[in-house]
């Protein structure tokens, strides 16, 4: 009986926690004090783009989230913001398609984080076409005074 129990209590664990998301991500990490891309990045962006288009023909949008590290802050974010604009240059080079990019650019007084990470980064996302290909809702139970 414990067994059971126990084998249940699993199951519902397993079905609340899973999640569906078709938006693909990567990394790029930057020498301190640095906005360019090198050869490096620019062949990891032309490699995710290629596996990303492998695994959705359409997108609909990208967006990409930067931080930069200075003790002075508007220095931080200045270097943020020239980062988001080269990573956002590269990005639309290399896509098969134009898209609206967003960006987000964070300057931080530390180069880690709480977690030890470094906040000399940006962090790029593609969103498909749901709807252009008709690829299932990962959303099914509406959401109290969410729209779409």
């Amino acid at each position: 009986m414990k067994g059971r129990l126990l084998a249940l209590a699993w199951a519902l664990a397993a079905g609340e926690a899973s999640a569906c998301s078709y938006i693909t991500q990567t990394q790029l990490s930057f020498e301190v004090n640095s906005s360019a891309l090198d050869r490096s990045h620019v062949i990891k962006l032309a490699k995710w783009l290629d596996r990303s288009y492998a695994k959705f023909s359409m997108y609909k949008r990208a967006s990409i989230e930067v931080g930069a590290s200075d003790a002075v802050p508007h220095k931080a974010k200045a270097l943020a913001e020239q980062r988001a604009a080269n990573a956002a240059r590269a990005l639309r080079i290399l896509m098969k398609t134009e898209l609206p990019i967003t960006t987000v650019a964070r300057g931080y007084r530390s180069s880690l984080n709480g977690l030890g990470d470094s906040n000399d980064f940006a962090s790029l996302q593609l969103y498909p076409d749901v709807e252009g290909l008709k690829l299932p809702d990962c959303n099914p139970v509406p959401i109290p005074g969410f729209k779409r």
